[in-house]
Protein backbone atom coordinates (compact mmCIF):
# COMPACT_ATOMS: atom_id res chain seq x y z
CA UNK A 1 0.00 0.00 0.00
CA UNK A 2 1.85 3.63 -0.86
CA UNK A 3 1.98 5.89 1.88
CA UNK A 4 -0.24 8.58 1.81
CA UNK A 5 -1.36 9.96 5.01
CA UNK A 6 -4.44 12.34 5.13
CA UNK A 7 -4.87 12.49 9.18
CA UNK A 8 -2.31 14.88 10.07
CA UNK A 9 -2.00 16.27 13.62
CA UNK A 10 1.56 17.54 13.64
CA UNK A 11 1.93 21.23 14.71
CA UNK A 12 2.26 23.36 11.39
CA UNK A 13 5.59 23.67 10.43
CA UNK A 14 8.01 27.45 11.79
CA UNK A 15 7.25 30.32 9.92
CA UNK A 16 9.91 31.79 8.28
CA UNK A 17 10.51 33.95 11.42
CA UNK A 18 10.93 31.00 13.67
CA UNK A 19 12.90 29.16 11.76
CA UNK A 20 15.70 32.39 11.35
CA UNK A 21 15.44 32.12 15.39
CA UNK A 22 15.99 28.48 15.57
CA UNK A 23 18.97 28.47 12.97
CA UNK A 24 20.57 31.47 14.55
CA UNK A 25 20.20 29.77 17.83
CA UNK A 26 21.76 26.69 16.78
CA UNK A 27 24.51 28.30 15.62
CA UNK A 28 25.69 30.63 18.71
CA UNK A 29 25.67 26.93 20.54
CA UNK A 30 27.42 25.57 17.76
CA UNK A 31 29.93 27.71 17.82
CA UNK A 32 30.27 27.60 21.81
CA UNK A 33 31.33 24.02 21.27
CA UNK A 34 33.62 24.22 18.54
CA UNK A 35 35.36 27.42 20.15
CA UNK A 36 35.76 24.87 23.38
CA UNK A 37 36.94 21.84 21.07
CA UNK A 38 39.40 24.10 19.15
CA UNK A 39 40.77 25.27 22.31
CA UNK A 40 41.28 22.02 23.75
CA UNK A 41 43.30 20.75 20.56
CA UNK A 42 45.12 24.06 20.57
CA UNK A 43 45.63 23.41 24.17
CA UNK A 44 47.23 20.10 24.18
CA UNK A 45 49.39 20.85 21.46
CA UNK A 46 51.37 23.73 23.25
CA UNK A 47 49.47 26.80 22.57
CA UNK A 48 49.45 29.70 24.63
CA UNK A 49 46.44 31.73 24.72
CA UNK A 50 44.40 28.91 23.08
CA UNK A 51 40.88 29.89 23.75
CA UNK A 52 41.23 33.59 22.90
CA UNK A 53 42.99 31.94 19.30
CA UNK A 54 40.37 29.40 18.91
CA UNK A 55 37.52 32.46 19.36
CA UNK A 56 39.70 34.31 16.31
CA UNK A 57 39.96 31.09 14.41
CA UNK A 58 36.13 29.81 14.39
CA UNK A 59 35.21 33.01 12.82
CA UNK A 60 37.84 33.46 10.69
CA UNK A 61 36.31 30.02 9.40
CA UNK A 62 33.03 30.30 9.50
CA UNK A 63 31.79 34.41 9.43
CA UNK A 64 31.94 35.34 5.51
CA UNK A 65 29.75 38.14 4.46
CA UNK A 66 28.59 39.98 1.90
CA UNK A 67 30.60 43.16 1.62
CA UNK A 68 27.76 45.53 0.53
CA UNK A 69 24.92 44.57 3.06
CA UNK A 70 26.65 42.86 5.64
CA UNK A 71 24.31 39.78 5.07
CA UNK A 72 25.83 36.08 6.23
CA UNK A 73 26.61 34.51 2.88
CA UNK A 74 25.15 31.02 3.28
CA UNK A 75 26.89 29.37 0.28
CA UNK A 76 28.28 25.50 0.73
CA UNK A 77 32.21 26.78 -0.47
CA UNK A 78 32.74 28.26 2.99
CA UNK A 79 33.03 26.30 6.20
CA UNK A 80 30.30 26.62 7.68
CA UNK A 81 28.65 26.02 11.73
CA UNK A 82 25.49 23.51 11.94
CA UNK A 83 22.46 25.21 11.83
CA UNK A 84 20.71 22.38 14.28
CA UNK A 85 21.75 20.14 17.01
CA UNK A 86 21.29 17.83 14.85
CA UNK A 87 23.62 14.67 16.08
CA UNK A 88 24.48 16.82 19.09
CA UNK A 89 25.79 19.41 17.02
CA UNK A 90 28.44 16.99 14.96
CA UNK A 91 30.22 15.89 18.15
CA UNK A 92 28.12 12.76 18.33
CA UNK A 93 27.36 12.08 14.38
CA UNK A 94 27.84 8.06 13.51
CA UNK A 95 31.73 9.00 11.95
CA UNK A 96 32.25 8.63 15.65
CA UNK A 97 30.76 5.43 16.83
CA UNK A 98 32.31 2.12 16.64
CA UNK A 99 30.51 -0.80 13.74
CA UNK A 100 29.26 -1.86 16.95
CA UNK A 101 27.54 1.53 17.81
CA UNK A 102 26.20 1.99 14.89
CA UNK A 103 24.35 -1.53 14.61
CA UNK A 104 23.36 -0.98 17.87
CA UNK A 105 21.85 2.50 16.38
CA UNK A 106 20.40 1.07 13.53
CA UNK A 107 18.69 -1.62 15.87
CA UNK A 108 17.16 0.60 18.05
CA UNK A 109 15.55 2.54 14.67
CA UNK A 110 14.22 -0.43 13.38
CA UNK A 111 12.23 -1.49 16.93
CA UNK A 112 11.21 2.45 17.18
CA UNK A 113 9.34 1.71 13.79
CA UNK A 114 7.98 -1.42 14.40
CA UNK A 115 6.60 -0.03 17.87
CA UNK A 116 4.87 3.25 15.62
CA UNK A 117 3.42 0.75 13.86
CA UNK A 118 1.58 -0.59 16.18
CA UNK A 119 0.72 2.92 17.89
CA UNK A 120 -3.25 4.56 17.42
CA UNK A 121 -1.74 7.22 15.37
CA UNK A 122 -0.47 4.48 12.78
CA UNK A 123 -3.46 2.42 12.73
CA UNK A 124 -5.33 5.80 12.33
CA UNK A 125 -3.21 6.41 8.83
CA UNK A 126 -3.41 3.25 7.82
CA UNK A 127 -6.88 3.27 7.86
CA UNK A 128 -7.50 7.07 6.28
CA UNK A 129 -4.44 5.47 3.59
CA UNK A 130 -6.79 2.41 2.98
CA UNK A 131 -10.10 4.56 2.15
CA UNK A 132 -7.73 7.31 0.16
CA UNK A 133 -6.42 4.57 -2.12
CA UNK A 134 -10.24 2.95 -2.44
CA UNK A 135 -11.46 6.64 -3.32
CA UNK A 136 -8.88 6.40 -5.97
CA UNK A 137 -9.16 2.96 -7.02
CA UNK A 138 -12.94 4.01 -7.42
CA UNK A 139 -11.77 7.12 -9.42
CA UNK A 140 -9.65 5.05 -12.02
CA UNK A 141 -12.64 2.64 -13.06
CA UNK A 142 -14.59 5.45 -14.30
CA UNK A 143 -11.41 6.63 -16.74
CA UNK A 144 -10.12 3.81 -18.31
CA UNK A 145 -7.72 5.87 -20.20
CA UNK A 146 -5.80 6.04 -16.95
CA UNK A 147 -3.26 3.48 -15.20
CA UNK A 148 -1.72 4.22 -12.18
CA UNK A 149 1.37 1.53 -11.09
CA UNK A 150 2.53 2.98 -8.29
CA UNK A 151 2.14 6.53 -5.62
CA UNK A 152 2.67 8.26 -3.09
CA UNK A 153 5.57 8.82 -0.89
CA UNK A 154 7.16 12.32 1.09
CA UNK A 155 10.40 13.92 0.23
CA UNK A 156 9.68 12.87 -2.55
CA UNK A 157 5.91 12.51 -3.48
CA UNK A 158 6.12 10.08 -6.79
CA UNK A 159 3.49 8.54 -9.18
CA UNK A 160 4.06 6.47 -12.18
CA UNK A 161 1.64 5.27 -14.55
CA UNK A 162 0.01 5.58 -17.51
CA UNK A 163 -2.90 8.42 -19.38
CA UNK A 164 -4.24 7.56 -22.98
CA UNK A 165 -1.13 5.42 -23.95
CA UNK A 166 1.61 7.20 -22.63
CA UNK A 167 3.58 6.13 -19.50
CA UNK A 168 4.29 9.32 -16.80
CA UNK A 169 6.21 10.32 -13.96
CA UNK A 170 5.47 13.04 -11.74
CA UNK A 171 7.88 14.24 -8.62
CA UNK A 172 8.00 16.33 -5.99
CA UNK A 173 9.83 17.70 -3.41
CA UNK A 174 10.05 20.54 -1.45
CA UNK A 175 7.41 21.99 -3.30
CA UNK A 176 8.52 21.83 -6.27
CA UNK A 177 6.99 18.91 -9.09
CA UNK A 178 7.52 18.08 -12.52
CA UNK A 179 5.81 15.22 -15.06
CA UNK A 180 7.78 13.52 -17.56
CA UNK A 181 5.79 11.59 -20.32
CA UNK A 182 6.96 8.67 -22.98
CA UNK A 183 9.31 7.17 -20.27
CA UNK A 184 12.57 5.22 -21.98
CA UNK A 185 15.47 3.30 -21.11
CA UNK A 186 18.36 5.42 -21.46
CA UNK A 187 21.31 2.71 -21.49
CA UNK A 188 22.58 4.43 -18.05
CA UNK A 189 22.96 2.46 -15.06
CA UNK A 190 23.16 3.42 -11.27
CA UNK A 191 23.54 1.85 -7.87
CA UNK A 192 20.38 1.44 -6.02
CA UNK A 193 19.65 0.74 -2.35
CA UNK A 194 16.82 -1.75 -1.98
CA UNK A 195 17.41 -2.43 2.02
CA UNK A 196 19.83 -3.04 4.48
CA UNK A 197 20.66 -6.08 6.40
CA UNK A 198 20.35 -6.08 9.97
CA UNK A 199 23.52 -5.08 10.76
CA UNK A 200 22.95 -1.68 8.84
CA UNK A 201 24.81 -3.52 5.75
CA UNK A 202 22.67 -1.12 2.90
CA UNK A 203 22.28 -3.71 0.03
CA UNK A 204 22.79 -2.52 -3.44
CA UNK A 205 21.95 -3.33 -7.30
CA UNK A 206 22.41 -1.83 -10.98
CA UNK A 207 19.46 -0.16 -12.00
CA UNK A 208 18.99 1.40 -15.23
CA UNK A 209 18.14 4.89 -15.57
CA UNK A 210 15.03 5.46 -17.34
CA UNK A 211 13.90 8.95 -18.71
CA UNK A 212 10.75 11.00 -20.57
CA UNK A 213 10.45 14.02 -21.63
CA UNK A 214 9.13 17.16 -19.36
CA UNK A 215 5.79 18.67 -20.30
CA UNK A 216 5.24 20.52 -17.55
CA UNK A 217 7.13 21.72 -13.99
CA UNK A 218 5.55 24.23 -11.43
CA UNK A 219 5.11 24.54 -7.65
CA UNK A 220 2.47 23.19 -5.45
CA UNK A 221 0.67 26.85 -5.64
CA UNK A 222 -0.86 26.27 -9.32
CA UNK A 223 -4.19 25.88 -9.37
CA UNK A 224 -6.13 22.53 -8.77
CA UNK A 225 -3.04 20.90 -7.25
CA UNK A 226 -5.13 19.78 -4.80
CA UNK A 227 -4.48 18.05 -1.29
CA UNK A 228 -6.05 15.11 -1.60
CA UNK A 229 -4.98 11.26 -3.66
CA UNK A 230 -7.96 11.71 -5.89
CA UNK A 231 -7.50 15.33 -6.67
CA UNK A 232 -3.88 15.09 -7.33
CA UNK A 233 -4.47 12.11 -9.57
CA UNK A 234 -6.74 14.41 -11.40
CA UNK A 235 -4.10 16.91 -11.65
CA UNK A 236 -1.65 15.12 -13.06
CA UNK A 237 -4.20 13.53 -15.53
CA UNK A 238 -5.48 16.75 -16.66
CA UNK A 239 -1.65 18.30 -17.31
CA UNK A 240 -1.24 15.30 -19.61
CA UNK A 241 -4.26 15.59 -21.31
CA UNK A 242 -4.17 19.26 -22.42
CA UNK A 243 0.14 18.76 -23.43
CA UNK A 244 -1.68 16.04 -25.12
CA UNK A 245 -3.74 18.07 -26.96
CA UNK A 246 -1.79 20.87 -27.80
CA UNK A 247 0.68 19.07 -29.37
CA UNK A 248 -1.75 17.05 -31.85
CA UNK A 249 -3.88 20.16 -32.08
CA UNK A 250 -3.48 22.27 -35.71
CA UNK A 251 -4.74 25.16 -34.49
CA UNK A 252 -7.52 25.40 -37.64
CA UNK A 253 -5.80 28.07 -39.46
CA UNK A 254 -8.78 27.53 -42.10
CA UNK A 255 -11.02 29.16 -39.29
CA UNK A 256 -8.95 31.98 -37.92
CA UNK A 257 -10.45 34.26 -40.39
CA UNK A 258 -14.53 33.35 -39.36
CA UNK A 259 -13.80 33.06 -35.50
CA UNK A 260 -11.97 36.40 -35.86
CA UNK A 261 -14.88 38.27 -37.97
CA UNK A 262 -17.24 36.69 -35.15
CA UNK A 263 -15.03 38.64 -32.13
CA UNK A 264 -13.76 41.39 -34.18
CA UNK A 265 -10.73 41.47 -33.32
CA UNK A 266 -7.58 39.20 -34.51
CA UNK A 267 -7.41 35.35 -33.09
CA UNK A 268 -4.67 35.29 -30.69
CA UNK A 269 -5.34 31.68 -28.98
CA UNK A 270 -6.56 28.65 -30.42
CA UNK A 271 -9.87 28.27 -29.53
CA UNK A 272 -9.63 24.64 -29.36
CA UNK A 273 -6.75 23.86 -27.35
CA UNK A 274 -5.38 27.32 -25.73
CA UNK A 275 -2.14 27.65 -27.13
CA UNK A 276 -0.97 31.56 -28.24
CA UNK A 277 -1.08 31.90 -31.85
CA UNK A 278 1.78 33.51 -33.61
CA UNK A 279 1.35 36.89 -34.47
CA UNK A 280 0.41 37.81 -37.94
Amino acid sequence: MPRWTIVNDAPQPPTADEYRERDERARVDARARYRDHLAVVLSARGVEQATELAEVTVDALTEWRYVDTGERCRCSCHPSLPSSDRHDYGFDCTCTHTPEQRRESFRGALNEIREYWQSPEAKQNKAANQAAEAELQNWLTRDPGVVVHSHGGWAPEQWQGEVDGHSFYFRERHDDWYIEIDIRPTGRFVNAIVGRDDDGTTRHRQKEVRQGDVIASGTIAVDDYGATVVERAQFIVTTIRDHLRRKACTHHPDKHGSVSAVLGTAVLWCPDCGTRLPAK
